[in-house]
């Protein structure tokens, strides 16, 4: 039986306490215990209570108590790359919640702390283990679509101002009041995944994803945070390949759009969608069905330990996303702010938007372009970023 522990219960924890709890736990595994310092009172702590699992405020309370196989961590991302270390120096297996860590050197170290101890380590990039997006890798890797010039994706959720002081009110923090850089924006946190979907996609193998060889980045905030709400990227893969990211806080309830994506290919394209799934269509005419990109990332991490199999989301696979939101946050150490005659507050809502950028980016999304481009009246020069 593999034992699990959750550290992280609320927010996104939630949807691992749901599977371990709730009827969709991995064969032979059980949750052995929780760590979460800021718990409150609510259905899954008195589902937890009233199956004796034990709730602790700390990982080093949790460990002097238990063993753990897998630890999940599903906690700031400030807290990654130590909670990481801790768990599997004390010797646990961990798949940590995306991204890797706030910095570059967090990875680092990580890395060298699990090929000391030879723990596994999986990253949550939930795409990353969706059998539709890894279906659709081989086929890239295969040649059936050729060569891949250019792949768009767009995804803008609306976040209110309760979504940035959640928490200790790290959201939208570039460093916290300790000093840790934390860079959270809407690139490394909410939209994280389809900007490393990407990268994963174009990558020569199973687990590993494209290099970046360089950034075109506008980015901009409408909230009045330290990093930004939005952003416009052209990144360039060392292959060749052009990756079209757009993505946004900034955006009224009713101009959401869910994580869409285009791939253009020498001998056919592909279309993905969230809810209606992937669909490849080849110059010949042949269709090819996907179906959606849903994932179990603790069920495919859990077998992984068990059988001693590979993880398709690990640090190596993460790190070419971590490189793109670390030198974009270095290249912009201040965001450019949408012009007042921009921005509206709702205040019912307790929302910031900006006043017609939707449209600006689902024009971008559909023609390829850079809001700088299409002569977005807020628009910025983009700044540009090599990679070595």
């Amino acid at each position: 039986m593999l034992k699990i522990m959750v550290a992280g219960i609320g927010g996104y924890g939630n949807y691992y306490m749901t599977n371990l709890l709730y009827g969709n736990c991995p064969e032979n595994c059980e949750l052995v215990g929780t760590v979460d310092p800021y718990v409150s009172d609510g259905p899954v702590v008195e589902e937890l209570q009233s199956r004796n699992i034990p709730i602790y405020r700390t990982l080093e309370e949790f460990y002097a108590n238990h063993t753990a196989d897998l630890a999940v961590l599903a906690t700031p991302i400030h807290l990654h790359a130590a909670q990481s270390a801790f768990c599997m120096e004390h010797g646990s297996d961990v798949l940590c919640e995306k991204p890797i860590s706030a910095t570059l050197e967090d990875a680092a170290s990580m890395m060298n702390v699990r090929d000391k101890t030879g723990k596994k380590l999986a990253i949550g990039f939930q795409w990353s283990f969706a059998e539709a997006i890894l279906n659709l890798k081989k086929d890239i890797q295969k040649g059936v679509y050729g060569k891949i010039s250019q792949i768009r994706t767009i995804a803008l959720f609306p976040r209110d101002m309760a979504y940035y002081r959640r928490g200790s009110g790290w959201g939208g923090k570039r460093v916290l009041p300790t000093g840790e850089p934390i860079l959270d924006c809407v690139a490394s946190n909410a939209t994280a995944h389809y900007l490393h979907n990407m990268l994963f996609l174009m990558g020569d193998k199973t687990d590993t994803a494209a290099e970046p060889a360089s950034i075109t980045a506008e980015v901009y905030r409408a909230n009045p945070i330290e990093m930004y709400d939005t952003c416009a990227l052209r990144v360039m893969t060392k292959e060749g390949t052009e990756l079209m990211f757009y993505a946004s806080h900034a955006i009224t309830a009713e101009e959401k759009h869910r994580p869409d994506f285009v791939i253009v290919g020498e001998k056919g394209s592909v279309i993905g969608t969230e809810s209606g799934g992937i669909t490849g269509t080849l110059s010949d005419g042949n269709i090819i069905e996907y179906g959606l990109p849903s994932s179990d990332k603790l069920r495919t991490t859990a077998a992984a330990i068990e059988n001693n199999t590979l993880i398709p989301c690990t640090i190596e696979t993460a790190l070419p996303h971590l490189k793109c939101t670390c030198s974009i946050a270095e290249s912009f150490p201040e965001i450019p702010v949408f012009g007042d005659e921009y921005i509206d507050y709702n205040e019912e809502a307790a929302q910031y938007t900006c006043k017609g950028l939707a449209d600006v980016l689902e024009n971008c999304w559909r023609t390829g372009k850079l809001p700088s481009e299409t002569g977005a009246p807020w628009a910025i020069v983009p700044h540009v970023i090599h990679f070595a």
